[in-house]
C-alpha cells in the first residue's frame, strides 16, 4: 500500500462526524482527533502548522510552504463528516476491496485532504514554489461552513483557492450557493378540547408552507444558469407542538433555498419574506442560519488556467463543468477570491451507505495538486 492510500485509511478510522450545532456526543463526533492527526503529520515532515479555533475542541488545521511569492495559493479540505448512521458497510475500518476504500468521508473529503497533505510534503521537499501554498484542513463544513470563514477571517489576501471536493478530477468553475432560512410562527397554546381558546401555530405554518411550495414552482420557471442549472426552493424540516392534546403555541421550518450566480442570499431572502408576508403576524421571525454566495470563476482566471493544465497533463482530459451541490468555495467567492473545485471521486458515493472512492483517483489527484502547487 502506498503512503498515501495509507495515510487515506487512517484518516477514515478516525471518526470526525459533525454534530450539526450540537456539542460533540462523544470521540466519534467533532473533529479533534482528525485535527490532531493532521497536524502531527505535516509538523512530522517539518511543515510549518498551527491549529486555528473555530470552534471549542474543533480546531482548523493551516500549514504552510513558503514560496518566491505572495499572497498564497489556498488548497482547502474539510476535516468534517456527515453521520454514520444506517450504513451498509463498516464506516471506520477502511475497507479496501478492489481498489476502492469504503467508509464515512473516504469521499467526501479525506481522499482530496490526504492527497492535498501529501502533494504539500513532495513540493516542501524541493525548490521553493513560486508561490507561498497554504494549505487548510477546515472544520465544520458539513454544518455551517464555519472552518472556511474562519480562516478567512484572518488570512490576508489569497491569490487563488482550490477546494478538494469529489469532481472526478474535473475542473469546476461554478456551483450553487446557500441560504438556510428558520421560519417560526407563534400562536397561543390550549386545550385541545376546546381549541378555539388558543391559536394553532401549526395551522398557521401550513399556510406559509403552502405558499413557499407555490414560489418553489415559480422558481423553477427562472431562467436557468447554463453550468449550475435553475435556483431551487424546499422546505425540509418541520417541528411543532408539545402533546396531541394542547394547541401548539410555537412551529418551526427550515427553509433550504439554492442560489445560482448572479443571485445573493440578501435578495433570496427578500423574495422569502415577500412570499409569506402576509401570513405572518407580530412575534413571528424568518432567520436565515446560512447565507452562502454561488461561485463562479471566469474561464480565464489563472487558476483555471493552472489546474486545467496540471489536469490534462496527468489524466489527458480537460472538462470544465459546474455543479449544483455548494462547498466552502462560497466563502472565498464572498470574498472575491478566484478558484476552482477538483477532487478525487463522484458527489454520486458522498454522504451514501456504502460511500467509497478509487484510491486510483487519490493518486492522480495528489500528482494534479502537487503540479498546480509547482505552478
Amino acid at each position: 500500500m502506498s503512503e498515501l492510500a495509507e495515510l487515506h485509511a487512517a484518516m477514515v478510522q478516525l471518526p470526525s462526524v459533525n454534530p450539526c450545532g450540537r456539542e460533540p456526543a462523544g470521540p466519534h463526533e467533532g473533529e479533534a482527533r482528525m485535527s490532531h492527526f493532521v497536524h502531527e503529520w505535516l509538523s512530522g515532515r517539518g511543515i510549518e502548522c498551527y491549529p486555528q479555533e473555530v470552534l471549542p475542541g474543533r480546531d482548523n488545521v493551516i500549514a504552510r510552504v513558503v514560496g518566491r511569492e505572495e499572497p498564497p495559493i489556498v488548497f482547502e479540505a474539510h476535516l468534517d463528516t456527515v453521520t454514520a448512521e444506517g450504513m451498509t458497510v463498516p464506516p471506520f475500518e477502511a475497507v479496501i476491496e478492489e481498489g476502492r476504500l469504503y467508509g464515512r468521508g473516504a469521499c467526501d473529503v479525506k481522499g482530496s485532504l490526504a492527497a492535498m497533505m501529501v502533494a504539500l510534503a513532495r513540493v516542501a521537499q524541493g525548490e521553493p514554489p513560486p508561490r507561498t501554498v497554504v494549505l487548510v484542513a477546515a472544520a465544520d463544513e458539513e454544518y455551517l461552513h464555519g472552518g472556511a470563514r474562519r480562516f478567512l477571517e484572518d488570512s490576508g489576501p489569497v491569490a487563488a483557492a482550490v477546494i478538494g471536493e469529489p469532481t472526478r478530477l474535473r475542473v469546476v468553475i461554478a456551483h450553487k450557493g446557500a441560504l438556510r432560512v428558520k421560519v417560526t410562527t407563534r400562536g397561543v397554546s390550549a386545550h385541545s378540547s376546546d381549541p378555539e381558546q388558543g391559536v394553532n401555530a401549526i395551522y398557521r405554518m401550513a399556510r406559509v408552507v403552502t405558499a413557499l411550495e407555490g414560489f418553489a414552482q415559480r422558481l423553477a420557471e427562472r431562467e436557468e444558469h447554463p453550468l449550475v442549472g435553475g435556483p431551487t426552493l424546499s422546505v425540509g424540516t418541520i417541528h411543532g407542538g408539545a402533546a396531541v392534546n394542547v394547541v401548539p403555541e410555537q412551529c418551526e421550518i427550515m427553509v433550504d433555498r439554492r442560489l445560482i450566480p448572479g443571485e445573493t442570499p440578501a435578495g433570496a431572502l427578500d423574495d422569502i419574506a415577500e412570499t409569506i408576508g402576509g401570513i405572518l403576524a407580530d412575534g413571528d421571525e424568518v432567520r436565515p442560519t446560512l447565507e452562502d454566495w454561488a461561485v463562479e470563476t471566469e474561464t480565464a482566471a489563472d487558476i483555471v488556467t493552472l489546474a486545467r493544465r496540471a489536469v490534462r497533463e496527468v489524466t489527458g482530459e480537460d472538462v470544465v463543468e459546474g455543479v449544483a451541490y455548494c462547498t466552502d468555495g462560497c466563502d472565498f467567492s464572498e470574498r472575491g477570491v478566484p478558484l476552482v473545485v477538483l477532487g478525487a471521486g463522484d458527489i454520486a458515493q458522498a454522504h451514501t451507505a456504502d460511500e467509497w472512492i478509487e484510491l486510483r483517483q487519490v493518486e492522480l489527484a495528489a500528482d494534479i495538486y502537487e503540479r498546480i502547487m509547482r505552478g
